[in-house]
Order: C-alpha cells, then sequence, then structure tokens
C-alpha cells in the first residue's frame, strides 16, 4: 500500500489527507447546490465545520469503544497521546457524532435540523468516497482473502478491494441522492437506506478483525441492519400518507 507521502523532508499520513480534500470538495459541492436547494450559502462553511468536528470526535469514540479489550496493547506501542492519533475511526461513530454536531449547529444558527442533517447527507457519499480512497492507500479496513479479478495484495494475502469497492458504491449513493433531491427536499432517509444496504454488502467483504463483534455479526453490521430496517418503514409510512394525500 501507500500509507505515507514524503515531501520537503516531512512524512504526511495518506488518509488525512483523503478525508480532507472529501471535506473541501463536499464543502464546494454542498455551495453549488446550495442555492438550487434553498440552503443558505453562507451556513455551508460552518455547518461543514460543525460536521467535521463530530465526524472525528464520534469516529474516535466508537473505535476506542469498540477495541476496548486491546487498548493496553495499543497504549503500550503508542502511548497516551498517540492513542487518539495513531488508532483507527469507525465511520458509524463519525455518523453519529456529526448527528449531535450539527443539532448544535442547528441550535446556534437557528436553523431547521432537518434541513441541516440533509444537506450533509447529501454530500456525505462524496465524501466517504475519498475516505475509503484513504483507507484503500492506508491498507485498513482491507478485504477477505480473493484471488479473482482485481485483488490486491496486503497483509501478506491477496485479498478483495473492499475499500475501493465501497468507494464506488458511495458514488453511485451521491448521484442517486441527487436524482431524489429533484423531487424530495430530505435525502436523510434514503441516504441511511441506501448507506445502510453497501455498509452490510461490504462487512461481509471485510477480512479486518478490529471492527468489534457481537455475535456473528461486526457492530457495523447491526447498526446498518437498524438503519435500513427504520429508514424502510419511513419511507414507506410517508410514501403511503403521500399517497392516501393524493387521493383526497
Amino acid at each position: 500500500m501507500f500509507p505515507e507521502i514524503s515531501f520537503l523532508n516531512l512524512t504526511v499520513p495518506i488518509y488525512p489527507i483523503c478525508v480532507a480534500t472529501g471535506f473541501f470538495v463536499g464543502t464546494l459541492i454542498l455551495s453549488y447546490f446550495a442555492k438550487k436547494y434553498d440552503f443558505p450559502e453562507k451556513l455551508v462553511f460552518p455547518l461543514m465545520c460543525f460536521t467535521e468536528s463530530g465526524v472525528i470526535i464520534g469516529g474516535k469514540i466508537l473505535f476506542l469503544l469498540i477495541n476496548f479489550s486491546i487498548l493496553p496493547k495499543y497504549y503500550s506501542k503508542f502511548g497516551f497521546l498517540r492513542l487518539f492519533t495513531r488508532t483507527g475511526f469507525v465511520f458509524y461513530g463519525g455518523l453519529f457524532g456529526a448527528i449531535v454536531s450539527i443539532l448544535l449547529f442547528s441550535k446556534i444558527y437557528n436553523f431547521p435540523f432537518s434541513d441541516s442533517l440533509s444537506a450533509v447527507c447529501f454530500v456525505t457519499p462524496l465524501v466517504h468516497f475519498f475516505g475509503r480512497l484513504g483507507c484503500f492507500f492506508s491498507g485498513c479496513c482491507y478485504g477477505i482473502k480473493y484471488a479473482g479479478f482485481c485483488s490486491v495484495y496486503i497483509h501478506g494475502s491477496n485479498r478483495f478491494p473492499v475499500q475501493l469497492f465501497e468507494a464506488i458504491l458511495n458514488l453511485l449513493l451521491f448521484l442517486v441522492l441527487q436524482i431524489i433531491l429533484r423531487k424530495n427536499k430530505s435525502v436523510i432517509f434514503p441516504y441511511f437506506l441506501g448507506y445502510g444496504i453497501i455498509r452490510l454488502v461490504c462487512e461481509s467483504l471485510r477480512g479486518d478483525e478490529s471492527r468489534g463483534f457481537i455475535g456473528p455479526l461486526s457492530v457495523s453490521a447491526w447498526i446498518s441492519i437498524m438503519f435500513i430496517v427504520m429508514s424502510f418503514c419511513v419511507i414507506l409510512i410517508r410514501s403511503k400518507n403521500l399517497l392516501e394525500k393524493n387521493r383526497k
């Protein structure tokens, strides 16, 4: 893999570069679509700053909770401060952290929470696309052993490039949300449903063990199932109510 880049005697990890690029591109895209979908352009940058802060804090907290049993191992290897800077993140923890930070943003800026969350959900697959590229270069979140088409050699075996697979699916989800947003004001539950399905599929193709398991499934798989069921029910109820309203 290609976890670091050296420039002018400086060595910089690729992953944060990819994530930062994702947030930058996401901010530009959201600014472009802001006027079209009646979102105040002046609020785009502070919204994304709040979101990024929530993602970092929430993603780190869930990673540490999931890997609580092996924290002594990380501590002996990295020390206390580097325990936070050299260990990974969990996306769903970042998502929950983002939701909390967006709620705080809505309170401070007196702007509807649902509109703020929908705006972030719209660009999240695009940001996540860059994040998964970072995972691929870093060699984390790697796939199951696999010797077929497009396999990659990592951690001593040929493996399925699940990071790239999820990146592509996230990019497709972003395009789908654009279509949905043309007819609906909110893409919150379409995003939760779409990504829940994507993540559930990708979890079955991952070979790393640092995700935490509850029974036969990983923590992220259980969260994905919860999102799929919740989103499907909400979308079904809303569609039913809209159909009944049109009949009147």
